[in-house]
């Protein structure tokens, strides 16, 4: 290979890196989101378990916020894994950036 098309290799490479960082700050964004529902979720909860009638309302409704938790809870390990998963892309691609340097050094 040539040096230029390493080089355009690398161009490449940092595309790729630059989308993984987007794709990163996409899913920060969705977390936040996900927190923001959650927290108005608990004011609502809140009311409603105050204006409550009976026993049996009281219990259906903390049965629903622990299923809705448990929901968020699994949102938000989901993207927590898509950003895992986008640094180790993103490591990737910094290794074959380096590797190709390393080639570039070679020919020259």
């Amino acid at each position: 290979m040539s040096i230029d098309s390493i080089k355009r290799q690398i161009e490449g490479y940092k595309r790729d890196i630059d989308r993984q960082k987007s794709s990163v700050a996409d899913c920060r964004e969705d977390m936040a989101n996900i927190r923001i529902r959650k927290s108005r979720d608990a004011e609502s909860y809140t009311r409603k378990l105050k204006s409550a009638s009976s026993v049996a309302n009281k219990h259906s409704i903390r049965a629903q916020k622990k299923r809705d938790w448990e929901s968020y809870a699994r949102k938000l390990d989901s993207e927590k894994d898509k950003i895992a998963k986008c640094r180790d892309r993103i490591k990737g691609y910094r290794e074959n950036i380096s590797r190709c340097r390393e080639r570039i050094k070679r020919l020259r």
